[in-house]
C-alpha cells in the first residue's frame, strides 16, 4: 500500500510564510485607506492655503497700484487710472495729462465713441469738443487721452504695462461709481485725479477653489482694505479707509 512521504519540519517552516501572505489582512487594508485619506486631506488643505496666498498677493498688488496711481496723480498733476482686464486677468497703470472728466453711463455719446478698451467713461474735454465739431449729427467723446506711464526720458515704463495679477487668480467683478452696474467682463478702470481724489471702488478676486477676496479702495486716501469674502458696499461712498488690512 502506497503511503505519502512524511513532510519534514523544515518543509513546513518554509511553507507557512507563503500561505500567510496570500492576501491583505483587514488591518493592512484599513491602514492603506487611512493613508489615502490623510494624503487627500493634506492636498486639499495645501490647495486652499496656496489659493489664499495667491489671492492675498493679488490683493496687495492692486493696493500697491492704487497707492502709486494716487501719488502720481498728485505729483504729476495728471489723471491716472488702473486698468483691469477681467477676461485676461491683467492689471496696468495708465495716465492722461491734466484733469480728465468721466461721462455718465447714459450719455449717448459713449456708444458712438471709438475707444477700444470698453471703458468709455474717460473724457478729454478738448478731444470731445473736436469730435462735436467734426460730426455734429453723431457727436462722440473722442478717443481716450490715456497712455502708458513714461519715464523722465519719455520712454515707456514696462513694469506698469499690462501683466497678470497672479497665476490662478481671476478678476470676477469690479464696482465703480462711474458705472451703474458691476463690470464682469471687458476692461474696468479705477480713476485717480489731480488734487488727491479717486473713486471709492471694489475689486473682487477668485481663486481655483472658488475662494473670493475683495479689495476696497478709498476715494480720499487711495488706500486699500482687504475683505476675505465677496464684499459689496451698500453704496460707493467716500468714507475713509484708515489702513491696509490683510485678514490672512
Amino acid at each position: 500500500m502506497f503511503r505519502p512521504a512524511p513532510i519534514s519540519s523544515e518543509t513546513r517552516a518554509t511553507r507557512r510564510p507563503h500561505a500567510s501572505r496570500e492576501g491583505f489582512t483587514l488591518i493592512e487594508i484599513m491602514v492603506v485607506i487611512m493613508l489615502i485619506a490623510l494624503f487627500a486631506g493634506g492636498a486639499t488643505i495645501g490647495l486652499r492655503a496656496l489659493t489664499k496666498s495667491r489671492l492675498r498677493q493679488a490683493c496687495m498688488t492692486i493696493i500697491a497700484a492704487s497707492r502709486y496711481a494716487y501719488d502720481r496723480a498728485i505729483i504729476e498733476g495728471s489723471t491716472t487710472r488702473i486698468a483691469l482686464n477681467l477676461d485676461r486677468g491683467t492689471i496696468a497703470i495708465e495716465e492722461a495729462p491734466g484733469f480728465v472728466t468721466l461721462a455718465a453711463n447714459d450719455d449717448e455719446r459713449r456708444t458712438n465713441s471709438d475707444e477700444t478698451d470698453e471703458d468709455h467713461a474717460a473724457v478729454d474735454p478738448w478731444a470731445a469738443a473736436q469730435a462735436r465739431l467734426e460730426d455734429t449729427l453723431a457727436p462722440t467723446l473722442g478717443r481716450s487721452p490715456f497712455g502708458p506711464i513714461r519715464g523722465v526720458q519719455g520712454d515707456t515704463l514696462r513694469r506698469y504695462q499690462a501683466r497678470p495679477l497672479n497665476d490662478g487668480v481671476r478678476i470676477v467683478r469690479v464696482l465703480t461709481p462711474h458705472e451703474n452696474e458691476p463690470r464682469e467682463s471687458g476692461t474696468a478702470s479705477l480713476y485717480f485725479f489731480p488734487g488727491g481724489l479717486g473713486e471709492h471702488s471694489v475689486v473682487q478676486l477668485a481663486g481655483p477653489s472658488d475662494a473670493v477676496y475683495s479689495v476696497e479702495i478709498d476715494a480720499i486716501s487711495g488706500r486699500g482694505k482687504v475683505h476675505n469674502y465677496a464684499f459689496e458696499p451698500d453704496e460707493l461712498s467716500d468714507e475713509d479707509v484708515d489702513e491696509v488690512r490683510d485678514p490672512g
